[in-house]
């Protein structure tokens, strides 16, 4: 087959430009709207979760919450988890384990190992309510927690341990307290 000849009706039915269209171009301040509308949804969607670990709350709101608490150099780890409480409120808890050698440095290896004895685990629990949009974070509370190997959970709430955390102070535990979980164990 052929190519048709240049001026033949078939040649520029093959061979049309498509038509141009014209664009109208939005007005700046519509794109302006149209992007912070966007970022606005992006920070909506994220995690409870995400929104404390990246909350400015006093004592210090040059870091994040989560900054102050991996600073903290009494913990090993930062395990955190959020919730709906049956009156619809969003809480979010951080599990700081505490370094247990590090907090009781004054304490022989005897004393520690007595004060150990019968514990499962120690951390803090840090809670933290998140409403509203924009969201907003408030602490709630931080307590020791002191699990036993026997199930049996205690706990002390101090509003001071927060502000401790965020300043670096050495939180005194139990480190002298003996046997925080007295008897729970068997007989080794």
């Amino acid at each position: 087959m052929q190519a048709p000849a240049p001026d033949s009706p078939a040649a520029t039915h093959c061979f049309k430009a498509p038509a141009v269209q014209k664009v109208r171009m939005p007005f700046p301040r519509t794109i302006l709207l149209l992007l912070c509308t966007s970022l606005g949804l992006l920070c909506a969607c994220s995690s409870p979760v995400e929104s404390v670990r990246q909350a400015r709350i006093a004592p210090d709101e040059s870091v994040t919450v989560e900054q102050a608490l991996l600073r903290y150099p009494y913990f090993k780890a930062v395990t955190w988890s959020e919730h709906e409480e049956k009156d619809g409120k969003r809480i979010v808890e951080a599990v700081c384990d505490i370094d247990i050698a590090a907090n009781c440095r004054g304490v022989s290896q005897a004393g520690l190992k007595l004060a150990q004895r019968d514990v499962a685990r120690d951390y803090v629990l840090a809670r933290f309510l998140v409403e509203g949009y924009p969201r907003k974070v408030r602490a709630l509370e931080a307590q020791h927690v002191t699990e036993c190997q026997n199930g049996q959970r205690l706990g002390y709430a101090d509003p001071k341990y927060l502000r401790a955390i965020y300043n670096r102070e050495q939180i005194r535990f139990f480190c002298l307290e003996g046997l925080n979980c007295a008897g729970s164990a068997t007989n080794r």
